[in-house]
Order: C-alpha cells, then structure tokens, then sequence
C-alpha cells in the first residue's frame, strides 16, 4: 500500500511537470513593435505621453512572428497615457490577431531621456512582463521613443524585447523531487 502511495506521488509530481512545460517562455529576443501618433510634454525631469492612434503595428521577430502578418489598422490597443509617475503593473499594449493575443504589463520606467531643439526626443525606457498565447510570462524590456514638437501631434515607436529567463525554482524543485521518488522507487524495488 505504501509503495502504491509512494508511486502515485511521484507520478503527479512528474504528470505536474510535463503539463507545466507545455507553456515555454517566449524566445530572449524575440521583439514586437508598435507606432503611431501622440502628443507629449518633457522636461529634463518629467514627461507625459498620451497616445491618440497607437492602431499600426511593425516588425515582429522570433516567437511575436506568430502574429504576422499584422493589420496596421487596430490590430494594438495602447494605454490611453503614460508618464514618469505611472505605477507598476499598467498596460503598456495589448494586440490580438484571431486567437493569438499578447500584451506587456510594465513593472517600471528604467529611465528617460528628453532632448530639446529644433526636433525634440523623448526616449522612455522600461521593464516589464510580455505575454503571448500559447508561451508563459516572460521578463523583457521596451523602449518608446517619440519626436517632434511637445503638445503637437507627432509620432511615437514602442518596441518590446523579451529577456533571457532563468527557470524557476518551483519547477526545479518538482522535477527534483519527482526524480528522487522515481530513483528511490527503483532503489526499493533492487532490495525487495
């Protein structure tokens, strides 16, 4: 009875990590690109961007390209704002092409910068989670850039790249001890 126990447990903890495989990050690279119209004000220390047409949608690489091809016509939704006081956990975008959607949720402005002149840039600069059906939360960086006169409509550019992830240390430690009932069941079974 505790042998059938024992083998039970190792079999949910391994079934447990296979289904929890089946979910991959998205490939450390991979990027997804946005543009379209805004309006901002910056200064050396603050900025705000409101989108007014975040709808057209770029390049995609590595695991984003199961999105192409992209309409470049209200495939994106983008926040409404953005400025160097917006709180962690806003979403940055969100696209959906048939069943396929994806999204970033940023965690933190990294930094900006703002040039004036006679073509003034924004630059922002952040980190977050990308989401893609199909592929796990995976950590990646974006940057949104934007030029031309503050307060005027211009145009911006957002581009979002996942990062590198390291495995969890909830899935190692079932794979482990899935593997350590496994090997402790065949090293009973040689003694019986």
């Amino acid at each position: 009875m505790k042998s059938k126990l024992l083998t039970a447990v190792a079999l949910a903890a391994g079934l447990g990590f296979v289904t929890a495989a089946q979910a991959v990050p998205i490939a450390a690279g991979s990027a997804f690109s946005l543009n379209g119209n805004d309006t901002y004000t910056a200064t050396a220390t603050s900025f705000t961007i409101n989108f007014s047409n975040p709808a057209n949608v770029g390049a995609a690489s590595g695991s984003f390209t199961a999105l192409a091809p992209l309409p470049a016509n209200g495939a994106a939704t983008m926040i409404a704002s953005l400025s160097n006081t917006t709180p962690a956990g806003f979403t940055l975008y969100t696209a959906t092409v048939g069943a396929v959607t994806t999204d970033l949720v940023a965690a933190s402005i990294t930094s900006f910068s703002f040039t004036s002149g006679a073509l003034p840039t924004l630059t922002v600069n952040g980190a977050g989670t990308l989401d893609l059906t199909g592929f796990t939360p995976t950590p990646g960086i974006f940057s949104i850039t934007t030029q031309g006169p503050t307060s005027a409509a211009v145009t911006f550019s957002a581009t979002s790249v996942a990062s590198a992830v390291v495995p969890e240390p909830a899935s190692l430690t079932l794979l482990g001890s899935a593997l350590i009932g496994l090997g402790w069941l065949g090293r009973r079974r040689k003694t019986v």
